[in-house]
């Protein structure tokens, strides 16, 4: 048994099969080199292998891999940056994930955090950003310092509103949210978020929800609500019926600023990849050490995934994730074969390229268009 052999295992089997069971993870052992019995493989996992693929991710997460790639989406933007944060709980142990995800040319960094961390705290929302990048974050990243410093910066950023925020016009006077949404149309206006000399300069655009999709939002303010053990405020109530963004891009419609913050979903889809279809979070062992080496081998595996699919020029845009990852595991015995002879990795990008540039692109979506179709019209519109 060698830990390169040991990690080998747990990254290339779990990246293969999400639920693998004792016979199949054994195999991979055996592929990678290691003549160990199945109950000599079941013995090693413990506390300090846990330690040891913890210690192994938070290596990987320190590589940056990204595509080459000179035709980008969103070009308007030097890079477009989405932000957020995810659970991953094995039971007797977990930890939160801070992601940032570039979508032009596919670039993760991520941060490796406590439970009970709060997602304000994750280092990689304020790693710099180059002058006329985009971030778009959920309100678990609203902060008004922050906004400050990008805009100072030349970063732009989009975010939806956050009940409570003091709004108030150029002139000083308060924003006057009761008489703003009586009106039933768009609205867009110039404003200062906070007040005197730390407050920041940002557009605010508003438009009224459609009857049905009002109807979603309250179940799921109620929901949250119920969860919270908290009623739902006056001002939310109030606010309910609309749908309202803060950003500092000059120029913008509703529709627009609608696409941008359409485009932080991207990383809701990554998450979901990663756990329903990665499987991280999945086992068919009962052994608490044992989930969470194979939840961690599974991630980097899916991270390693992410890497190739980049130097091997995946569109994300063209090749839906899902499918891409399909296109991975078919070439996994490239891979494992690569690992011990370098000169084949050549071999390996050359296939995955192949299959890429012949995989089935994206079917275009008529009725809820998919999110690289509203990029092509925001590209278009926004020239």
């Amino acid at each position: 048994m060698s830990g390169s052999g040991f990690a080998q295992t747990l990254v290339l089997g779990g990246l293969a099969e999400g639920e693998a069971t004792r016979s199949q993870w054994h195999q991979q052992a055996v592929q990678a080199g290691m003549a160990v019995t199945r109950q000599g493989l079941d013995q090693r996992f413990e506390a300090t292998a846990c330690d040891f693929m913890k210690a192994l991710l938070q290596a990987a997460l320190t590589e940056m891999v990204e595509s080459e790639r000179t035709a980008v989406p969103l070009p308007q933007f030097s890079g477009v940056y989405v932000t957020d944060c995810t659970r991953l709980d094995w039971g007797v142990m977990g930890i939160k994930l801070g992601v940032r995800f570039e979508l032009q040319r596919g670039r993760l960094e991520a941060c490796v955090m406590n439970l009970a961390t709060n997602d304000q705290t994750a280092s990689v929302v304020d790693a710099p950003l180059a002058s006329g990048a985009l971030h778009l974050g959920d309100l678990g990243f609203f902060k008004l310092d922050r906004f400050r410093q990008w805009s100072s910066d030349g970063v732009y950023w989009l975010t939806r509103y956050k009940v409570g925020t003091h709004l108030f016009m150029p002139d000083g006077q308060r924003v006057d949210f009761k008489q703003l949404m009586q009106a039933r149309h768009p609205v867009c206006m110039a404003v200062r978020i906070g007040s005197g000399s730390k407050a920041v300069a940002a557009f605010l655009h508003a438009a009224p929800l459609p009857e049905t999709a009002l109807e979603k939002r309250m179940t799921r303010l109620k929901e949250q609500a119920r969860l919270d053990q908290q009623p739902l405020s006056a001002r939310q109530q109030a606010l309910a019926p609309w749908t309202v963004y803060l950003t500092n891009i000059p120029d913008l419609t509703f529709e627009q600023a609608h696409t941008l913050n359409r485009t932080r979903w991207q990383i809701e889809l990554l998450f979901k990849l990663w756990k329903s279809h990665g499987k991280v979070l999945r086992s068919r062992s009962a052994d608490p050490f044992r989930r969470v080496c194979e939840g961690y081998g599974k991630l980097i595996g899916l991270i390693v995934s992410h890497w190739s699919l980049l130097v091997a020029g995946w569109e994300y845009e063209k090749v839906a994730a899902l499918d891409a990852l399909r296109i991975v595991r078919t070439y996994l015995p490239l891979l494992q074969r690569a690992l011990t002879a370098f000169d084949q990795f050549p071999d390996f990008f050359a296939a995955l390229a192949h299959a890429l540039l012949h995989a089935s692109p994206r079917p275009k979506r008529r009725k809820t268009p998919l999110a690289c179709q509203l990029w092509r019209d925001f590209e278009a519109s926004h020239a």
